[in-house]
């Protein structure tokens, strides 16, 4: 009964208040200063948003490996896309501007989605995928290093309790420069 009412009301309160803890979370190791500086990833609104995205695909491919967190996905989803819009508005983007930026944003968003999980498990495609998308040079220095930063947090994550996944202990810090 349980799963008919949640499908005809969306994700219950639990599963929203899981979801901000979640992004809480995953906006705090996106924001690693590690992430950044010279030979990372440049520290500007795109490099932060392309470590947001990266992040929020991590564990958007744990929960959708679990079919009973589909909520907590739904939820999670919800409120990322939330925060992108608050932060829209907060930059000074018009009312009138901000669905047609946020339908670039959702696009980005699941293209980069889409190519990091398609290419988790072969080294060369998710360092190219991140190259690409984070830098705009699939031969960028810090992405082979932030590719397998992502291998090893996805294999982190696939191994944890969704549940989980707002505590910190399960992500990775940000890589060491090789």
């Amino acid at each position: 009964m349980r799963d008919w009412v949640q499908r005809w009301t969306g994700p219950g309160k639990a599963d929203r208040e899981a979801a901000g803890r979640l992004l809480t979370t995953v906006t705090g190791i996106a924001r690693q200063p590690g992430f950044f500086g010279e030979g990372r990833v440049p520290d500007t609104l795109e490099g932060r948003t392309e470590l947001m995205f990266l992040h929020a695909a991590l564990a958007l491919m744990r929960l959708k490996a679990s079919p009973a967190q589909a909520g907590l996905a739904q939820s999670f989803t919800d409120r990322f896309f939330r925060l992108l819009d608050a932060g829209l508005r907060e930059a000074g983007v018009g009312d009138l501007s901000v669905p047609r930026k946020m339908r670039a944003l959702a696009s980005s968003f699941y293209g980069r989605l889409a190519a990091y999980e398609g290419a988790l498990g072969d080294e060369a495609a998710l360092r190219a995928a991140i190259g690409r998308n984070v830098f705009a040079d699939s031969g960028h220095p810090f992405a082979a290093a932030l590719a397998a930063y992502a291998q090893e947090t996805a294999d982190g994550l696939a191994g944890a309790d969704p549940g989980a996944l707002e505590a910190l202990t399960v992500w990775r810090p940000a890589p060491a420069l090789s």
